[in-house]
């Protein structure tokens, strides 16, 4: 479900088997989508009552003396949950990305667009035509390509496209791979524009997505990073790929969404991510030479880069209408490499936030990053009491756990729903799959982070 390359459209897909594609649904999505919300959160709470999932619950922590001290706990981390899940949805519904109005006359600041490569000869030449292919304006753009030490031909396709284009392509060549951080801060020194643009050499930008990411940057001086959209690219190749496409689409659509509202995304993706280089150049040195129990950090540099410019007093921002397109895993040993990658980062970088969001380190909006920083650690610890639990459980009553999986397939669509307001299609129901996978076979990914959390290999190479 692609942009069209060509199109100066504002949503990421070309949307297929819609579901509301009248103009009157048109109009009153979130309506609908809020309807939706409310009614099957009443039929889960009817379905609870009638199999008597919760009453199940209590006997069951009520037979035995240890069971019983898990009660309070685990209702205290189901309130806590359930008011998340309404916090950030109010939040969520409430965002909507920033434009540019016609009447408006903007003048566009001049860019460089950041690419660090390893052996990413297949698509590295796609992805910079793709950004020349953009309607930002071509006299105010140049793209700095970083061969990381490749042992493949990246470096010839970088010179290709530098012969294509003439001094808009600037190449670096590294003799040995030393890092995507080194890569950056080398392009960063050699680059000329206000606004640095950050594109995964494996990624593809829609026509619109570099004048719609910097827009924030542009008319807010106290931003300083801006996350772009993220959309699988190879969506329809398998099952697996098709489930990632949701999670793709609610992790930024949903969870980046609701976090700009309050100017703390988390983690701004090194696919497609503009920065303020004012603000870069105050913090780069610290985070290219930064150390986590006394190891250098070579994982995660897009979050760890965010957690800089966050304590830095800056607000970071999400556009959805900014959209990148990069392959996601196709096999589950690949998607699970990639999510311990990922929560490494989320474990070490929480960790850094937890030491100064108490702080006045800007000076609003620090409330709610604290609310929502709760939310998300509580889930953790729960999710593993819950899943040993649930597992016990299946020993002395296997009949309970069929009724307990219809509860979870009925919660797992209503959080799949979420991706209904961007993409109006019958894919969002591989949310549903994907969701059930995540709760019972992949608990153990934030443990084992947490205690592998100093490893510093590129998991996903």
């Amino acid at each position: 479900m692609r942009e069209k390359v060509l199109d100066d459209l504002e949503l990421e897909t070309e949307r297929q088997s819609p579901l509301f594609d009248i103009p009157f649904f048109k109009e009153r999505i979130d309506l609908i989508l809020i309807f939706l919300i409310i009614l099957t959160s009443a039929f889960i709470v009817v379905y609870s009552i009638k199999f008597r999932i919760f009453q199940l619950w209590l006997e069951f922590l009520l037979s035995n003396s240890f069971l019983k001290i898990s009660i309070y706990p685990l209702l205290i981390s189901l309130i806590i949950i359930i008011v998340g899940i309404i916090f950030r949805t109010v939040l969520w519904f409430r965002y909507k990305p920033q434009k540019v109005e016609h009447e408006e006359n903007i003048d566009w600041p001049f860019i460089s667009v950041v690419m660090p490569a390893w052996n990413e000869e297949e698509l590295v030449e796609k992805s910079i035509d793709s950004i020349f292919s953009s309607n930002y304006p071509k006299d105010k753009l140049e793209v700095i390509c970083i061969n990381d030490g490749s042992t493949d031909l990246t470096l010839f396709y970088m010179l290709r496209t530098k012969r294509k284009y003439g001094d808009k392509v600037k190449v670096i060549n590294f003799e040995r791979n030393l890092g995507k951080r080194k890569a950056f801060y080398t392009g960063l020194k050699k680059s000329k524009g206000e606004i640095i643009v950050t594109v995964d050499t494996d990624s593809e930008v829609g026509r619109s997505a570099i004048k719609n990411l910097i827009i924030p940057l542009i008319k807010d001086k106290v931003t300083g990073a801006v996350a772009g959209r993220v959309a699988a690219s190879n969506e329809k190749e398998n099952f697996l790929t098709r489930m990632l496409s949701v999670r793709y689409s609610i992790s930024f659509n949903f969870g980046r969404a609701y976090q700009s509202k309050y100017g703390a995304v988390f983690c701004c993706p090194g696919a497609l991510t503009a920065y303020r280089k004012n603000v870069l150049q105050t913090s780069i040195k610290q985070w290219v030479n930064q150390k986590f129990l006394n190891s250098l950090c070579t994982h995660g540099e897009d979050r760890g880069l965010t957690t800089q410019i966050l304590k830095a007093g800056y607000m970071t921002r999400f556009q959805s209408n900014a959209i990148v397109y990069t392959k996601v895993p196709s096999s589950f040993s690949q998607m699970i490499r990639m999510y311990l990658r990922w929560t490494r980062s989320y474990v070490r970088e929480s960790i850094l936030f937890a030491g100064f969001m108490f702080t006045k380190y800007r000076t609003k909006h620090r409330i709610l990053p604290v609310l929502d920083f709760f939310f998300e650690n509580i889930i953790h610890p729960f999710h593993i009491f819950f899943v040993t639990i649930l597992t016990y459980i299946f020993i002395i009553n296997p009949l309970f756990l069929i009724r307990y999986l219809a509860f979870m397939v009925l919660f797992s669509f209503l959080i799949s729903l979420y991706n209904l307001r961007t993409n109006n299609s019958l894919s969002f129901l591989y949310g549903i799959p994907y969701a059930l996978i995540t709760a019972f076979f992949m608990w153990w990914v934030v443990p084992f982070a947490a205690i592998s959390v100093k490893s510093q290999s590129w998991v996903t190479r």
